[in-house]
């Protein structure tokens, strides 16, 4: 998981962009697939990918035959592709046959106090609303690594500030994702002194100098900024942001496959996202969420070239997180 910092500060997306309608591509049974382009201008880098798309933000929807009943929203770890991510999941085309319209924002990198990320969601749910006319109540949102983060974060946002966000999400799930910024900080010191691979070094300098100019420093230095912005702090007694989703279903998927990173990454349980995973379901639950679940996987995880790797979308089970969205919506 990489998140890229956001050179702008905290200000909203440009106005003046055009929101207009792509073309609807018919799918079976009924079903519609159509991208709609948001903004024509990425000044965020929200959607890194070097490809046509890369200027852009957009989003597909896919539509039900029948009356949407609620919305479901995917969101991609850092460089997913939409058609990437539905070569690896099946929960869209789950979803979509109950009735669900289904929603991939092109987010895919972006920044770490997720500001403009929370301003583009915004606009898709705006539109979304108007459209078919789903109530706000309806909305389940959830994804993989960064996605997964984008989700809980703004969740508990919309928990926390009732008014700074268009719709408060019924429900939210992550598939591995860190929760802990001041921890993921620890991960990539570890990474760096290691020095074992040339790529989680690149990548945790790379992290670690985001974090220099958003945060203003480390966690040791300014440890207020990194329990502002984190999900979950097990520093702090409150549990951090996390005490904004008591009263919230959440559903965690992780893979703790410690002998892959031994052999593969030369990595411990303490540079896991499980055990802060693990450590905020356990928070959720001692102070009354009775629907908060942690979902622990065995030699699942695979990535979309066919190598195995713990931290994948394929540690989700799309039928049954399906069927708990479901759950969730007719309580």
């Amino acid at each position: 998981m990489l998140k890229k910092i956001c050179s702008f500060g905290n200000t909203g997306m440009p106005k003046l962009f055009t929101i207009f309608f792509a073309l609807i591509c018919l799918t079976s049974a009924g079903q519609k697939t159509e991208k709609v382009i948001v903004f024509h201008e990425d000044p965020f880098d929200l959607n890194a990918n070097i490809d046509k798309d890369s200027t852009t933000l957009f989003y597909e929807k896919m539509i039900p035959s029948g009356k949407p009943i609620g919305v479901l929203v995917i969101l991609g770890g850092t460089f997913d592709l939409i058609p990437d991510i539905k070569k690896q999941i099946t929960l869209h085309s789950l979803a979509v046959q109950k009735n669900l319209l289904v929603i991939f924002p092109s987010i895919n990198y972006g920044t770490n106090k997720l500001f403009p990320e929370y301003k583009f969601l915004d606009t898709i749910f705006r539109q979304i609303i108007n459209q078919y006319k789903i109530p706000k109540d309806k909305f389940v949102i959830g994804g993989f690594s960064g996605g997964g983060m984008l989700a809980l974060r703004y969740t508990e946002r919309a928990n926390k500030f009732k008014d700074s966000s268009y719709i408060i999400p019924r429900a939210v799930f992550g598939v591995d994702p860190p929760v802990d910024y001041a921890h993921l900080w620890d991960h990539c010191v570890n990474d760096v002194e290691r020095n074992v691979s040339d790529m989680a070094v690149r990548e945790s300098k790379s992290i670690m100098e985001e974090y220099r100019k958003e945060f203003g420093g480390s966690p040791q230095e300014h440890p207020e900024n990194y329990v502002e912005y984190s999900i979950y702090s097990h520093s702090e007694k409150d549990g951090g942001n996390a005490k904004y989703l008591i009263n919230t279903p959440v559903l965690i998927y992780t893979e703790p496959d410690v002998m892959w990173q031994l052999n593969y990454r030369q990595r411990d349980f303490y540079d896991m996202n499980c055990l802060d995973q693990s450590a905020m379901i356990n928070f959720l639950r001692l102070h009354g969420n009775k629907n908060s679940e942690l979902i622990t996987t065995y030699n699942k995880g695979k990535r979309l070239d066919g190598k195995k790797h713990p931290h994948s979308w394929s540690i989700m089970n799309s039928q049954q997180c399906l069927s708990w969205i479901m759950k969730q919506l007719y309580k």
